[in-house]
């Protein structure tokens, strides 16, 4: 028998809060209670004070890895990404649609990582309004998490839960039921809920080359290098030619794995297993190399330089005194949003602030889950001096993304800027307790340390910036002009500074 009493929760929720940052209240406390009834056992604990103590230990930290994927189950949404769900609604299903329709199948969709189910209701809207019916479209909604299986085989949700969902969409596909809404049995019909573990050698239940497009977004984030290989490896083998992989906005395979090509399809960035040539419709857009990092050199106090850490560069919108361009003013073109960030980026490394700052706010205003602007915008106060506007938009971030590694990341930095160090140590903690491996992670918190006068420390960080580079540096969401991201200029810029340190000690 367990014993998880409202303590127990209580100090779970601290800890969470003082390690990963994550901040639940009491109206989250049931998730913790079914996260701890599954960790507890494995552990041979009974009591949930007991085993909040082992987390605590320096021992714990592994288990708090574990327990993380569980508690942040809860934080799913539908419609979660706009940009993604726009690309989906648009193109991605209409075109793969009518694909299937052409080769008389039945279209397949699996939400690898379904949680609660709000992302595979989403996907059968879709359908739903792309006039599928689900004798043409399945989705395939799978989790390891047995217990939210069965919430989201429930289809029932709280009015805090369907903020992503617009009013006529309420009216069309859910049913008021007391202080939930229920969703319509035409939504239930294109689903198919199992339990699945991702990191299975084996994927029993599919067959090769069948699955069209595959949704596994903030999944692999917990998993270490040869799982997800190794996932990426199943994956491909399951997709059809040119089906389509979306993973969540921190997931990158870049340096990772390299069989799935990435694309742009409206101003999202998703992968694709290669195969017969996308035929016009598809309209997506090859990218076709990762991002290309300036490494300029490196003086004793300069901090290099770093391009927009978007997977392509795009072309500026065309200006109507540019003749080469005067057809797509003429069409009325519209610059995508990641144009916009893009020119906006290049603004603030010229130190044209102002000029950013209204652009990347005017972007956020219409695309409030456009995380990549918001970090920015939170970014750009800081360079501004603006600290107080700078935490208040990274406290939006984190509303929208609990683990966002890169909300705790520059907001070190701003408080680096601020010259508040204490807050600069705590927030960088955080995002390296949630990202190990990130070598920029380090490296700053190596300047904080150096600050505070604490010489071994930021030894140590710096030395661990150098060898978190054996892994994979994925590209961060959001902008801030001069910060060393390259793999090669962090491990120049770490060296270097380390060096700088033992010279010091010599002459001293």
């Amino acid at each position: 028998m367990l014993s998880i009493g409202a303590k127990a929760l209580g100090q779970l929720a601290a800890l969470l809060n003082e390690r990963a940052g994550l901040k639940i209240g009491p109206d989250g406390y049931p998730g913790l209670r079914l996260a701890l009834s599954q960790r507890m056992p494995a552990l041979g604990l009974s009591d949930a004070e007991e085993y909040v103590q082992r987390l605590r230990e320096l021992a714990g930290e592994h288990e708090l890895r574990s327990l993380l994927p569980l508690v942040t189950v809860g934080k799913t949404d539908f419609f979660r990404d706009s940009s993604q769900f726009r690309a989906l609604s648009n193109r991605i299903i209409p075109d793969l649609l009518l694909a299937a329709r052409r080769d008389r199948r039945r279209l397949l969709i699996w939400s690898a990582g379904c949680a609660t189910g709000e992302e595979p209701y989403s996907l059968a809207i879709v359908l739903a309004e792309c006039g599928a019916t689900p004798g043409e479209a399945e989705v395939w909604a799978t989790d390891l998490n047995v217990a939210a299986l069965e919430t989201a085989k429930l289809g029932r949700f709280p009015a805090r839960r369907m903020q992503g969902v617009s009013q006529v969409r309420r009216r069309r596909f859910f049913h008021p039921r007391g202080d939930e809404h229920e969703v319509d049995a035409s939504l239930r019909a294109f689903i198919r809920f199992e339990g699945q573990n991702l990191a299975s050698p084996i994927f029993a239940h599919v067959w090769p080359e069948s699955v069209d497009l595959i949704l596994c977004r903030n999944v692999i984030i917990y998993f270490d290098l040869p799982t997800i290989r190794g996932l990426m490896g199943r994956f491909l083998r399951a997709m059809r030619p040119n089906a389509y992989l979306l993973l969540g906005y921190s997931e990158s395979l870049f340096r990772v794995y390299e069989k799935f090509e990435m694309v742009e399809v409206e101003g999202a960035f998703v992968y694709r297993r290669p195969g017969e040539p996308a035929t016009d419709s598809s309209r997506a857009s090859v990218v076709r190399s990762a991002v290309k990092v300036r490494s300029p050199s490196v003086e004793a106090n300069s901090r290099p330089r770093v391009q927009p850490t978007a997977a392509t560069q795009p072309q500026p919108e065309p200006k109507a005194g540019d003749a080469a361009n005067a057809t797509a003013v003429a069409k009325g073109y519209r610059a995508s949003p990641l144009e916009r960030l893009s020119e906006a980026v290049r603004r603030m490394d010229r130190g044209e602030f102002d000029a950013a700052l209204a652009a990347v706010g005017q972007l956020t205003e219409e695309n409030p889950d456009d995380l990549g602007a918001l970090l920015t915008l939170g970014n750009i106060f800081s360079l501004m001096g603006r600290t107080a506007e700078s935490e208040e938009t990274f406290a939006k971030a984190l509303a929208r993304e609990p683990l966002c590694v890169e909300a705790w990341l520059f907001g070190g930095v701003a408080a680096l800027q601020a010259g508040t160090l204490d807050e600069a140590l705590a927030q960088l903690r955080k995002a390296l307790f949630l990202e190990p491996t990130l070598a920029l992670g380090h490296y700053l918190l190596a300047q904080v340390q150096e600050r505070l006068g604490e010489p071994e420390s930021a030894r140590r960080s710096y030395r661990n910036a150098v060898a978190q580079l054996r892994f994979p540096q994925r590209p961060l969401a959001g902008h801030y002009p001069d910060l060393p991201e390259s793999p090669e200029v962090i491990g120049r810029v770490a060296r270097y500074a380390l060096s700088a340190l033992d010279r010091d000690e010599r002459q001293s």
